[in-house]
């Protein structure tokens, strides 16, 4: 498994509000059976503007095709150019239980 972080910095005038209802739609639309995609969780803070997903993909090309996709290649351009940080996933607990 791996595991990513993908963050955009949004400015400050952002419409938080409106932006919250895009994930919505998004998780919904685009990301719900997503091929290869275990885990993805929307995360926002406007302190800081930032604004993207935690993931865990089954596998490095999985991750790799999302990240060559239409879907994020629309995230781009909605949002600039983002922060990606990829890990690999050594152990991991999905609802209390360890998965192997």
């Amino acid at each position: 498994m791996i595991a990513a972080s993908i963050l955009f910095t949004l400015p400050k005038e952002t419409n938080w509000a409106e932006l919250r209802q895009k994930a919505a739609y998004r998780a919904e639309s685009f990301y719900q059976h997503m091929p290869g995609l275990l885990t993805k969780a929307f995360v926002l803070n406007e302190q800081t503007g930032e604004y993207g997903g935690l993931y865990v993909w089954e596998t490095r090309e999985a991750l790799d095709t999302f990240i060559n996709s239409d879907t994020f290649k629309s995230s781009r351009s909605n949002f600039g150019e983002p922060v990606i940080k990829i890990f690999d996933v050594i152990s991991y607990i999905e609802q209390g239980k360890l998965v192997k």
